[in-house]
């Protein structure tokens, strides 16, 4: 093949833009310091290199959030600390004005100082930050919390509001109002004891606060001066039954009743304080008893007499009586007897022999104690007169071992007296229960009570309830609950009382005097289970001077100011979450970043030295080619 000066004139050109090209582009890569200028230039890279500096826009946007979120939750946690410290000053104003040394006067100005107090957690409550409310959930437009002469209310909504802060991760950033100011940290009733006492038509399964009554067997006994009797109560259902079977039991001037105490059962034994014939040995010696385990005392002149009685069988002081008698008889000893003494409470031993036997009573064995106890130790000469045997007058004990019912209805006593009250039986409250029952059967004075919810109130009279003898808690239970102030009204759950509480979200409840009495601290649903209920409630006790209103306002206090806390450790909990997250960002853009160079950085030291070998490529090319042009040339010339 011909080569031609136009072939040769091409290929050169070609060559030198090439050369020329890679110069350039190597050049370039030296100028810019990135492999990748044009997407032409590493088409896959481009692609990975737009991933990487998306991933790295991403971590530049959850940067922003989180530097937001943290200037919002370190905003909140001033505010949080404020309204902590204001709450802990009002518990110490109100302990303080709690103490009686202070006069009406010196409340009064309290109240004033409370009253700047509300006025600052109002300011701390409706915080802003960059022009939105933070405590107000989403309502970031309108003021949290709203304060009348009445009560408080919240008025935002319960909605969380959240950043992303890292892929998939969201941050709650805002605090709400409601879960510290008008949340309740305790329930009004909750625990009260209203004390109701026992009615004959009470049931047993009402007793021991709702457990009830078990009378097993059904069988205890009670025994007095007069002897010892079975009670069978195993039928009875309520109260009344059980005073029934005790009182026809058949003991001669005994009596159960309800207590004056209004909630046991007292039990009375009229008869005069001596022992009979048929005193139980066991109420002697202040219910020790006799001790019969020998049971034998011998009778002794020292001499020819000597006999032995067993009084182990006997259960009653006449069964001691006729041993003694019977076995002198039967051994020949007469004219000596035994007997009860004349007013007093012991055993008398008579020789009415011409000439006194001498006798001497002992014991009839070592470490016997029946003769002591029963207090004829000694010699008798012509009469014994025994110590006194101390008896209980009423006693009450299990039929047998294992059972429990005297227990179970808390009369398992015993006294040396001729009456005694049983424990507390802690009737369980029903709705049945009559309000003139209440208080141990003395019932509480029925006026009005107030009931505030958020900004609203309603006025409830329970006079009307007085005036009816038949009134109940379910009475109280239903001008409450259909009172249209959105609370509800119910037994608490240890069955004693009645508990308030709000149906009304955002509402701050309370529970206040509606005239001078008391009415709601007798029912025991006085105060404010939150935050700024209880704070105006306080307020209200300092200027009425009521002492009884101020120290139950410090019920509320530990709760509310707890639950200040708990909300300002969350906030602080969140930040520390955002500083771990933005330390994990900072970690990841590190790595992206470090990624992406690799994909579109330049090695300047490998440039560099493509660099120079492209450039000399590129003189060399110039350089052959001015050679092999110049021939032709002068060839073209000649």
């Amino acid at each position: 093949m011909r080569v031609t000066n136009n072939i040769i004139l091409n290929t050169i050109t070609q060559n030198i833009s090439r050369s020329q090209q890679r110069y350039l582009a190597i050049q370039n890569m030296a100028s810019t310091g990135r492999r990748i200028n044009k997407p032409s230039d590493d088409p896959i890279g481009v692609t990975q290199d737009l991933g990487y500096r998306s991933t790295l826009s991403d971590i530049g946007q959850y940067q922003k959030n989180i530097d937001h979120a943290k200037s919002w939750l370190s905003f909140s946690d001033q505010a949080l600390g404020n309204i902590s410290d204001l709450t802990s000053s009002a518990q110490e104003l109100m302990v303080q004005m709690g103490n009686d040394t202070y006069d009406a006067a010196a409340r009064q100005s309290a109240a004033c100082e409370l009253d700047q107090i509300i006025n600052q957690i109002l300011d701390a409550s409706n915080s802003k930050f960059e022009g939105k409310y933070i405590f107000s959930g989403t309502k970031t437009d309108g003021t949290p919390l709203a304060v009348n002469a009445i009560g408080a209310a919240y008025q935002g909504d319960d909605t969380d509001l959240t950043l992303e802060s890292e892929p998939s991760s969201y941050l709650r950033i805002n605090s709400l109002g409601s879960d510290f100011l008008t949340k309740a940290v305790r329930t009004l009733g909750d625990g009260a004891d209203l004390n109701p006492g026992l009615q004959p038509s009470l049931w047993l399964n009402n007793l021991h606060h709702g457990d009830g009554a078990d009378l097993g067997a059904g069988l205890f006994k009670v025994r007095t001066l007069n002897g010892e009797f079975t009670v069978d109560v195993s039928a009875a259902k309520n109260i009344g039954d059980v005073l029934a079977a005790l009182n026809n039991a058949g003991i001669p001037n005994f009596n159960a009743a309800i207590s004056e105490n209004g909630n046991d059962i007292a039990l009375e034994d009229t008869s005069a304080h001596q022992i009979t014939n048929d005193t139980p040995l066991a109420l002697l010696n202040l219910g020790q008893g006799v001790d019969l385990t020998a049971g034998m005392i011998h009778f002794s002149d020292g001499n020819s007499i000597n006999v032995d009685v067993d009084i182990s069988d006997a259960s009653t002081v006449g069964d001691v009586i006729d041993a003694i008698n019977s076995k002198l008889v039967g051994a020949g000893v007469n004219n000596v007897t035994a007997s009860i003494s004349a007013g007093q409470n012991s055993l008398v031993i008579t020789d009415s022999n011409e000439t006194p036997l001498s006798l001497t009573i002992s014991e009839a064995s070592p470490g016997a104690h029946t003769a002591a106890d029963l207090g004829i130790l000694g010699n008798v000469g012509s009469q014994l007169l025994g110590g006194d045997l101390k008896p209980y007058q009423i006693q009450v004990v299990e039929n047998a071992d294992g059972q429990n019912t005297a227990n179970e209805l808390g009369i398992l006593k015993s006294t040396e007296f001729s009456s005694v009250s049983g424990d507390d039986l802690n009737p369980d409250l029903a709705y049945f229960t009559q309000l003139s029952s209440l208080n141990d059967g003395r019932g509480i004075p029925l006026g009005k009570i107030r009931i505030i919810n958020g900004l609203d109130y309603k006025d409830i009279d329970f006079a009307p309830l007085a005036a009816n003898p038949n009134a109940t808690i379910m009475d109280v239970m239903k001008l409450i609950n259909s009172s249209g102030i959105n609370v509800e009204a119910k037994i608490n759950d240890q069955h004693t009382g009645i508990t308030i509480t709000s149906t009304k979200a955002g509402g701050s409840l309370q529970v206040i005097e509606a005239d001078d009495g008391q009415t709601a601290k007798d029912l025991g649903i006085f105060g404010s289970p939150d935050l700024m209920g209880n704070i105006l409630i306080s307020k209200r006790a300092l200027e009425r001077n009521d002492t009884d209103e101020i120290n139950q306002s410090l019920q509320t206090f530990d709760g509310a100011l707890k639950q200040v806390l708990v909300e300002r450790a969350d906030v602080g909990a969140r930040v520390n979450r955002a500083q771990t997250s933005s330390s994990r960002l900072l970690s990841f853009q590190t790595t992206v970043t470090g990624q992406l160079s690799n994909i579109e950085d330049a090695d300047i030291t490998k440039v560099m030295i493509d660099m120079a070998s492209a450039e000399s490529v590129y003189q060399s090319a110039l350089a052959s080619a001015a050679k092999m042009m110049q021939p032709s040339l002068i060839d073209f010339l000649q």
